[in-house]
């Protein structure tokens, strides 16, 4: 009886494992691995005055916290109920002109008009980038000043 239970989980492990290796693989260019990018052009038509109402309606892939003033307070990625999550590993790491925003007020303060691109890395990109504090991706921030515009 012992072998015969023993044997269907070979099984049926050998049949899920045959499963996996026969589905469709997502190619490099699919939603999962992208970035998003904005242009300057991007940005000005979208009529948002400063940076954190424009990733607030832009960024779909994070959510994003204000207190009852509407001062930011924090950034989350969006997780699924299966998904693992480790401690402060959900906050995407921000970069303005290659220096670390840890204050999410500091978007609030930075105009639109001042920013040349948005970059916004998904969770393995961020990893590649920036190391494994970036596990929930990395949002760079590029403004006319640091890029000579």
């Amino acid at each position: 009886m012992r072998r015969t239970i023993y044997l269907s989980v070979v099984l049926a492990t050998a049949a899920s494992l045959a499963a996996c290796a026969s589905a469709p693989r997502r190619s490099p260019g699919s939603a999962a691995s992208q970035s998003q990018t904005f242009t300057a052009d991007d940005i000005t038509r979208s009529g948002f005055t400063n940076a954190w109402d424009f990733l607030r309606a832009k960024a779909r892939r994070y959510d994003f916290y204000q207190d009852r003033f509407g001062r930011p307070r924090g950034i989350k990625t969006r997780r699924g109920r299966s998904t693992i999550n480790m401690a402060d590993s959900d906050s995407p790491m921000i970069v303005v002109d290659g220096a670390r925003v840890i204050d999410f007020t500091a978007l609030r303060d930075l105009q639109c008009d001042a920013i040349s691109s948005i970059e916004i890395l998904n969770g393995i990109s961020g990893t590649v980038s920036q190391g494994t504090n970036a596990a929930a991706g990395v949002i760079y921030i590029h403004t006319w000043e640091a890029s000579g515009g």
